[in-house]
């Protein structure tokens, strides 16, 4: 098992033990600093990785048309409103 998965597996037990740090440190002869450098390791790294997020938005089927007086006309579906507004901003 590598050391970073064994520390992990031991800051686990401790959590589970319901002991103090110091009564676990002394239970499994590892001095308090070490240990409780191992406990602050763990909680740096427990959020590591990603989650899938998946939207829970309904697609809307309407267009949104822009007619500028130089006649130029902007369809859009408007689902997609940020990308009308950056081209409103660019005309």
């Amino acid at each position: 098992m590598k050391k970073v998965a064994q520390m992990r597996q031991v800051v686990q037990q401790w959590k589970e033990s319901g002991l103090t740090q110091k009564a676990y440190c002394e239970k499994i002869g590892v001095k308090r600093t070490t240990f409780a450098n191992w406990v602050a390791r763990s909680r740096e790294n427990a959020g590591v990785g990603f989650i899938a997020v998946k939207p829970q938005v309904k697609p809307i089927s309407e267009s949104i048309e822009v007619i500028y007086p130089n006649g130029v006309r902007l369809k859009i579906n408007a689902s997609h409103i940020p990308v009308l507004s950056e081209l409103i901003r660019l005309a």
